[in-house]
């Protein structure tokens, strides 16, 4: 039972170094996108960090 799983392990471990041979950097995009990590929000206006889904404040005034 323990060398059916490493030999899994193993065989996933190949697969993900080809696959990051053959796209590198793929995975990682993705990963931030869905994490919320690519950065807050800001104004294209002001530059201020935008809170909520109503938008900044300086439209307003």
């Amino acid at each position: 039972m323990i060398k059916a799983v490493l030999v899994f392990l193993l065989v996933m471990l190949a697969i993900g170094m080809v696959g990051n041979a053959l796209f590198p950097g793929s995975l990682g995009r993705s990963v931030k996108k869905r994490l919320g990590l690519a950065g807050p929000a800001t104004c294209k206006r002001c530059g201020r960090y935008v809170i909520g889904s109503k938008g900044c404040d300086c439209k307003k005034g």
